[in-house]
């Protein structure tokens, strides 16, 4: 089983069209929600096993060439005595959308309806109706819920 997972998800790395992309990734147990859109170039670095960490809502559109992080280790250096490796889910929002080579690390959660700039690298959680950019990421502006749009 875990070797399909493994299989699935390099796949996902290089295959087209979106839907395949998504399928192979659903396969490899990531949940993804309805709707939503995995450009190319998509990584996923984590452990076999841990594919689950990663949660994708409803309409999430995820730009290329972005890199989602849930195991980090420095293998087989010397460092892995200090305990440096990293594990953590990772959970996107509805109908955030997360730009090209954006970089998300462990523990993060993505608020809904938050844009994430290219080429930022999320340290931390996005709040919700957010923009961020940089690196690390920090909160460029804050943007209107739709509620506040029809009041």
């Amino acid at each position: 089983m875990k070797l399909i997972r493994k299989i699935c998800r390099q796949f996902a790395n290089i295959c087209f069209p979106n839907s395949l992309r998504v399928w192979l990734l659903r396969c490899s147990g990531v949940k993804i929600g309805k709707e939503v859109y995995i450009a190319n170039g998509f990584t996923l670095e984590c452990d076999l096993g841990k594919e689950h960490y990663l949660c994708i809502e409803d309409r999430v559109s995820i730009a290329s060439n972005v890199t989602i992080i849930i195991t980090s280790t420095p293998n087989s250096s010397m460092l892995r005595k200090y305990n440096v490796e990293k594990v953590g889910k990772v959970r996107i929002k509805h109908d955030a959308w997360i730009g090209t080579g954006a970089i998300i690390l462990p523990n993060v959660t993505i608020g809904e309806f938050s844009i994430i700039g290219a080429g930022a690298v999320v340290t931390k959680d996005v709040p919700p109706y957010t923009v961020v950019a940089g690196i690390p990421a920090r909160i460029i502006k804050k943007i209107k819920s739709i509620n506040e749009d029809f009041s």
